[in-house]
């Protein structure tokens, strides 16, 4: 028996427990082990993470015998503490407690001190792992963990074929030579920055993107701060994201539309002290996720300037899509670090073959062509939503639903006579009057780029030892 500090749920092969919940997000909790602690954090699921019927907190729910946690849409897990195996029983076959065993329930002996019937083949996903159907084991000093899943007649402990992004933010997407000048200015992030100007071919206007050097220490990090100063703090860098991605003045971000981004950045945080993961998958290390971001950096940067998009747009994109891995895969079929469908690859300009796979790779799965084509088609769709403060996290949103299911909701929102602008947050006020898929879909989409953003264009205030991921151009 192996142990580990921390243990992914979800619908994801990736994840250390996977299983065939359709309401499960991609990375739904993950299971935390210090000591003889275990605690439950919930990853920004579509369905939450509910503990004993309550939400699970912010920074994890300490988890006790007997607790009842809730996943997806009918996934329950039993948490019960049971002695560890004497030496001498877990001796030989040590994962015969993690057999997989017929799908009927277990006889209620606990698990950890007469194992279930012989099975065919043990499973290695200790510290969880599977018990006749779907008893999971967390081992811990001195102590075993089970816990007990009991999916309904839709959800089943067995293999997805689901190897990438969320569905929840991939499912709705649609299929429909320049010269720099460098100057060192002031920026309003509060730096000394160098200041590229990019004049795109084809008309389009020059893109200014403000790239800070290497900022000073903050006074006082986020981790530091009393939940009115992160407030404030995520207030006041969303608008400067908002500001810069649409070059000019951005209006208030609403309470709600704070209160959601500041729930993404808070998952986030939550990552700074995860080990690194192996491979390239989401719920990595932060620190580990934002350096593979600053190396994919020059082939976005580049490229969204080719097209006078501001790249933090293309940054934060690939962040959310896939956290920056060259060649993810959804269960869907989108590929690579921007999740393009082949029929949507094509149009931008990749060469995309049927079938193709992580094992067999087109061009969506190298970064450079890849930041090529979504530059093209942020490009159309801020020339249907504009490219303002207010416009641009449309044409975001309308990355994930596709146009048309963006625009259909947008226009059942503005037709309610309340005079609400033209924008985004207008959605999320008015969310009684849209469908829940594109609530659960797309609500999460433009506040967790927002929350992207901030922290990859702010690191050293999240103890990130990284300059502003936009400023990686070479």
């Amino acid at each position: 028996m192996f142990e580990k500090e921390h243990t992914t749920i979800g619908r994801a092969t990736d994840n250390d427990i996977q299983l065939d919940d359709q309401g499960l997000s991609r990375l739904n909790s993950t299971v935390y082990i210090d000591g003889e602690t275990v605690r439950i954090v919930d990853n920004d699921s579509t369905n939450g993470t509910l503990v004993n019927d309550e939400p699970a907190a912010k920074d994890g729910t300490i988890l006790e015998d007997g607790d009842t946690i809730k996943v997806g849409s009918s996934t329950v897990l039993t948490f019960k503490k049971v002695p560890e195996p004497a030496a001498e029983e877990a001796s030989g076959d040590q994962t015969a407690a993690a057999a997989v065993g017929s799908a009927s329930a277990p006889a209620p002996v606990p698990a950890a001190v007469q194992p279930p019937a012989p099975a065919p083949k043990p499973l290695n996903l200790l510290p969880l792992a599977i018990i006749v159907g779907a008893i999971f084991v967390i081992g811990i000093s001195a102590a075993v963990i089970a816990m007990t899943a009991l999916t309904g007649k839709n959800g089943t402990a067995s293999t997805n074929p689901y190897t990438g992004d969320d569905p929840t933010l991939t499912s709705g997407r649609s299929d429909d030579a320049n010269s720099t000048t460098t100057s060192s200015t002031p920026t309003n992030l509060g730096s000394t920055t160098t200041t590229t100007t990019a004049t795109p071919t084809g008309g389009d206007l020059p893109v200014t993107t403000s790239t800070p050097t290497k900022p000073e220490l903050p006074a006082k990090q986020y981790s530091a701060m009393s939940d009115a100063e992160k407030r404030a703090y995520i207030e006041d860098r969303a608008m400067r994201i908002a500001q810069v991605i649409g070059n000019s003045s951005s209006e208030k971000i609403p309470p709600d539309a704070v209160t959601r981004i500041k729930s993404f950045v808070d998952a986030y945080v939550s990552r700074t002290k995860v080990k690194p993961l192996s491979g390239c998958r989401f719920g990595d290390n932060l620190l580990a996720t934002y350096t593979r971001a600053s190396k994919n950096a020059p082939f976005i940067i580049r490229a969204f300037n080719e097209k006078g998009m501001d790249p933090r747009i293309g940054l934060y994109l690939a962040m959310i899509e896939s956290e920056h891995c060259p060649c993810l895969q959804s269960h869907t079929g989108p590929l690579g670090m921007f999740q393009f469908t082949q029929a949507t690859g094509r149009l931008h300009g990749l060469n995309t073959i049927p079938g193709a796979s992580p094992s067999n790779p087109d061009e969506r799965c190298e970064p450079e062509p890849a930041s090529r084509a979504a530059a093209s088609y942020m490009k159309a769709l801020a020339g249907r939503y504009g490219t303002g403060p207010a416009s641009v996290p449309l044409a975001i949103g309308s990355y994930n639903s596709g146009e048309g299911g963006l625009s259909t909701n947008l226009e059942k929102a503005l037709s309610s006579g309340t005079g609400l602008p033209r924008e985004f947050w207008t959605l999320i006020e008015k969310s009684d009057m849209l469908s829940k898929q594109f609530q659960a879909e797309n609500f999460k989409y433009v506040p967790k780029f927002f929350a992207a953003a901030i922290i990859g264009e702010n690191p050293r205030d999240f103890g990130l030892d990284l300059n502003p991921i936009s400023t990686y151009t070479k």
